[in-house]
């Protein structure tokens, strides 16, 4: 399975990911056990992204089970999530209110994506902003050592402020 996604990886659109773990593999390395089980998050910019990309995974475990003669059981898990809709009325007044803080929005770096989260599934229902405000330079990134220590620092402590401010000035608005 993880050859032929890797295999897959290779043609998947811009923003699209898979990520996996075997979660039960056997307990032998030369004995090919008799369950082998697996978990898989799968990421895209799009809901219909998204769907194409499950149905592609789930087309490449059956194909795999059929040739090899075993069998294969895909569960999903969780409702997927909904691509974010961004509210640009919002976005504009928010972008307006950090600004007094000296911190200038920008659109984001291609590649940066929100990840997994449900504020997609939110905004498409309620009109929604998720601004991305860095407290480090454009060259280094989050889910870092470097990131935890700016978090904790006064980088870190002076852009929430700023944030913070800058969304209830937003809610007051809306």
């Amino acid at each position: 399975m993880f050859t032929t996604l890797a295999a897959l990886r290779q043609r998947l659109p811009s923003g699209s990911h898979i990520q996996g773990i075997v979660t039960h593999g056997g307990q032998a390395t030369n004995i090919v056990p008799d369950l082998a089980e697996g978990r898989f998050g799968l990421r895209a910019l799009t809901t219909a992204a998204l769907d194409s990309l499950i149905d592609q995974v789930t087309t490449a475990a059956h194909g795999i089970a059929a040739a090899t003669a075993t069998t294969v059981d895909v569960e999903k898990v969780r409702a997927p999530y909904a691509h974010f809709r961004p509210n640009e009325h919002l976005s504009a007044r928010f972008d307006e209110h950090i600004a007094r803080h000296g911190i200038v929005m920008s659109p984001p770096e291609p590649g940066v994506f929100l990840g997994s989260s449900d504020i997609g599934n939110i905004s498409t229902t309620l009109p929604s902003i998720h601004p991305f405000v860095a407290i480090l330079d454009s060259d280094q990134s989050d889910h870092t050592p470097e990131f935890a220590v700016a978090a904790a620092g006064m980088r870190g402590r002076e852009v929430m402020l700023a944030a913070a401010d800058a969304l209830g000035r937003t809610a007051i608005d809306l």
